[in-house]
C-alpha cells in the first residue's frame, strides 16, 4: 500500500503551482481570482435553479475562460504599462457587482436569503445605475419685448 501522503502531497505542490501562475500572470493576489470565480460559477448555478434550465458545463468553462483572458490582459497591461494602472481594477469591478446583484436577486428568489433582505441589497448595489438622471433645470424663459405700435403713415 503505497502512502497516501504522498498523493496529498503532489497535490499541495501542484495547486501551490497552479496559484503562483495566477498570481504572476492572471491576477494578483491569485485569492481575488479565485474568489470571481466561485461567485461566477454560483451565479451561473443559481440563476438556472430559478429559471429551471439544465447547466451547461461547457458553457460556464467557456464563459470562465473568458474571464480569465479578460483579466490576464488587464493585469498584464496594469503591471507593465505604468499608465495603465487603473485597469485591473476596471475590468475586475463589473465582473463582481454584475454577477453579485445577480446572485443576490436569485438568492432572494429560491429564499436562500429573506426576500427583503435581497431587495434591500440589490438596490444598495445598483442604486446608482438606477437612479434617474436629474434634469437640468431650464433656463428661465425671458419675456420679449413689446413690439412697438405701428401707426400708418
Amino acid at each position: 500500500m503505497a502512502p497516501r501522503f504522498l498523493t496529498l502531497e503532489a497535490v499541495a505542490v501542484v495547486a501551490a503551482g497552479v496559484s503562483g501562475f495566477v498570481d504572476v500572470h492572471i491576477w494578483s493576489p491569485a485569492y481575488s481570482y479565485y474568489s470571481l470565480l466561485v461567485l461566477v460559477v454560483l451565479d451561473v448555478v443559481t440563476n438556472n435553479l430559478v429559471e429551471g434550465k439544465r447547466l451547461m458545463p461547457r458553457n460556464l468553462a467557456l464563459r470562465l475562460l473568458a474571464y480569465t483572458v479578460l483579466l490576464a490582459f488587464a493585469h498584464g497591461f496594469a503591471e507593465h504599462e505604468k499608465g495603465l494602472f487603473f485597469l485591473s481594477q476596471l475590468a475586475m469591478a463589473p465582473f463582481v457587482i454584475v454577477h453579485m446583484r445577480r446572485l443576490i436577486i436569485s438568492f432572494g428568489k429560491l429564499d436562500l436569503v429573506e426576500p427583503s433582505v435581497a431587495d434591500l441589497l440589490q438596490k444598495r448595489i445598483s442604486r446608482a445605475a438606477e437612479e434617474p438622471a436629474v434634469p437640468e433645470p431650464e433656463p428661465p424663459v425671458v419675456p420679449a419685448p413689446p413690439a412697438e405700435p405701428v401707426t400708418p403713415a
